[in-house]
């Protein structure tokens, strides 16, 4: 929930689909009728499929009507959530994720972000919201969904207006048909309808805004003093028992990863797109839109109630008088003299566009007979059409949309193979593509040697291949920001392993010894702490160390400055004034060692307007969230925990 309204989830990743195994399975049915028909084997079978069957009856069928197959992961009231449902948001959001991090997010890494819980949640409300509406008789006409479609700028082409083009590839790319779309557009009126009477223009406490000013406009200040390696001393090398130790205590640190490897299979719209042959009678098709759209012209317009009166007045200007001075005796305002920068599709009136955009800059018409009578026009600014450059633009955009043509055609072929259980280094060649191996990769993206792989699409694809089986086919990832997919195959996996002492036995020195260093820098700062805080000036300490001591500027609690990051920051705002106190450095291995000087808050402070907005968006969340809370309470809602460790991978019990 954002701004006190209900927040829905972003597009959704196309649902996925039911991939068959590799193997004929005709052939064991074709044998088993064949056996049936015969004699006494026909006896032997009936009497093996009735035990079959009986012991369904006694140990298994049961399930079935029991719901021991149930697909329903929560209920909210009479409001049904699929796991299937569950899965295709978690995924989307693993891959968010992933995309940010810029890296592949591993099951457990997933569950460290706590995915499973910020998704479910959102499906529950999402669920409670669609119950309440269910149960008050709620709908959003047609009028209005049309309208939030066509106004979404998701959906915008290039002249910045509904494009249905984009609108019917953007449904496609995320696994919407038009109509399915339309019942997701209806239900999320809906529930921002119910959300907006619940939470908007709720008021924020004065209270908290002026508790929350002071705490955002406090500044401090501080003498410190930096302790540094130097402070460490000489470390001699470690004896073997020492390393050993060191080893054994962070073994994990160690540890080789899994490698997998993969055999991938891209299809990228721009690759496609380098194989285009554009005609120049499309590129100039396509320069002739390009025209209509980017070609603007700001406009100055006088009518006249007869074509003489245009006429007379024409020549008066020819005679030197100015178009600003003639609107002036007209009564036209300066404001209704200019009718706006208007590229050729905005002009909805064939003749006046056309004696415009044949003009040059300053230029004044001859008068045109328009569709509301007899009009003067004087263009005062011509912006510039580049025909070469937007010559260019258009064989891009040509290129670009027979790039995704082709992905399209290739994606239906691709798809079609994979039914065959055909292996995807073979459906490529068939197909006319190549496939790329990797040998080995981490849940990282690192090679065996720990450097970074640069695989196309790995925050999408590398969690879900971490997660899959060896030979098993895999429903493709995407990009959706460029309409990729990468379909991925796991050919080998190199379980992880402890690497032995002897294999990582530098990195484990070099690890021991930036350690010792952090632990004898701390200790120094502990030490010089305690005696500033028993009485020793600051300076002093200083000065029998070799360190000078500095005075900060005036610190808020989002400065980060030179030694001083967030960490310290933090630690010198919950430091008294006069108390000595110290932190680690900006990098994480010196020392700062400070005492706070000063405590300010400034006169006639108020909160800045994103921080306001904030804090008046948390109020109507909270409001928000205690509805919605209520509502669960009210309608009943259970989540199966069984299920739901199922659907994100975590092991029993967890």
């Amino acid at each position: 929930m954002r701004g006190g309204h209900y927040a829905p989830p972003t597009f959704l990743e196309p649902p996925k689909r039911d991939c068959p195994r590799r193997g004929d399975r005709s052939g064991m049915l074709t044998g088993i009728r064949n056996t049936f028909a015969k004699g006494i084997m026909r006896i032997v079978l009936v009497l093996l499929m009735t035990v079959l069957v009986g012991s369904f009856a006694v140990w298994g069928i049961g399930d079935i009507f029991r719901g021991g197959t149930s697909t329903t992961l929560a209920n909210v009231g009479g409001t049904q959530i699929s796991v299937q449902t569950f899965q295709t948001m978690y995924n989307r959001e693993v891959q968010n994720l992933g995309r940010m991090l810029q890296r592949g997010v591993t099951p457990e890494q997933a569950r460290a972000f706590r995915i499973d819980e910020r998704v479910l949640s959102q499906l529950v409300t999402d669920a409670t919201l669609d119950e309440r509406g269910r149960q008050l008789g709620l709908g959003i006409d047609d009028d209005t969904i049309r309208n939030r479609i066509v106004t979404s700028p998701s959906f915008r082409g290039a002249t910045g207006q509904f494009d249905r083009n984009a609108f019917v590839e953007l449904l496609r790319q995320n696994g919407f048909t038009e109509q399915s779309y339309i019942d997701y557009e209806r239900r999320l009126a809906m529930r921002q309808q119910i959300a907006g009477a619940i939470s908007d223009k709720v008021p924020t406490p004065q209270v908290l805004v002026d508790a929350l000013t002071r705490f955002q406009a406090e500044t401090r200040k501080a003498q410190y003093l930096v302790i540094g390696a130097r402070a460490a001393g000489d470390i001699a090398a470690p004896d073997a028992g020492t390393l050993q130790a060191f080893y054994e205590t962070r073994r994990a640190q160690f540890r080789a990863p899994e490698f997998r490897k993969l055999i991938l299979l891209t299809l990228s719209p721009a690759d496609q797109a380098a194989f285009a042959q554009v005609l120049p009678e499309q590129v100039e098709a396509e320069l002739a839109r390009l025209r209509e759209a980017a070609e603007k012209r700001t406009i100055q317009q006088i009518t006249f109630p007869t074509p003489e009166e245009a006429t007379a007045a024409a020549e008066r200007l020819k005679g030197g008088l100015t178009f600003e001075a003639l609107a002036t005796e007209r009564n036209i305002s300066a404001a209704d003299l200019t009718i706006g920068t208007l590229g050729r599709s905005e002009m909805t009136d064939p003749a006046v566009r056309d004696a415009a955009f044949a003009l040059a800059e300053g230029e004044v018409s001859a008068p045109i007979r328009g569709a509301f009578g007899t009009v003067l026009v004087k263009v005062t600014k011509a912006e510039p059409f580049n025909v070469e450059a937007a010559r260019e633009q258009a064989r891009q955009k040509i290129a670009g949309d027979m790039g995704r043509t082709a992905v399209n055609e290739f994606y239906d072929k691709i798809e079609r193979e994979r039914s065959t259980g055909l292996p995807l280094a073979d459906i490529a060649t068939k197909v006319g593509l190549t496939t790329t191996v990797v040998d080995a990769v981490d849940a990282q993206g690192r090679d065996a040697t720990g450097a970074q792989l640069n695989l196309v699409g790995a925050a999408e694809f590398l969690a879900p291949a971490f997660r899959a089986e060896v030979g098993m086919e895999n429903d493709p990832a995407q990009i959706r920001q460029s309409g990729t997919f990468i379909w991925y195959e796991v050919a080998g996996v190199t379980a992880a392993r402890d690497r032995p002492l002897e294999e990582v036995k530098d990195a484990v020195e070099a690890s021991w010894r930036e350690q010792e260093v952090k632990t004898r820098i701390g200790k120094v700062a502990t030490d010089l702490t305690e005696a500033v805080r028993g009485g020793k000036p600051l300076a002093e300490a200083g000065q029998a160390l070799g360190i000078e001591v500095k005075t900060t500027g005036a610190f808020t609690r989002t400065t980060t400055e030179g030694d001083w990051g967030a960490a310290a920051i933090q630690v010198l705002f919950a430091t008294p004034k006069d108390r000595a106190a110290n932190a680690a450095a900006a990098d994480g291995i010196d020392h700062i060692v400070f005492v706070t000087t000063e405590i300010a808050v400034p006169e006639n402070a108020a909160l800045d307007a994103r921080t306001r907005g904030q804090l008046t968006q948390s109020v109507e969340d909270d409001v928000l969230g205690q509805f919605i809370s209520q509502l669960q309470k009210d309608f009943g809602s259970n989540v199966n925990r069984v299920l739901l460790r199922r659907a994100i991978g975590a092991p029993e019990g967890t």
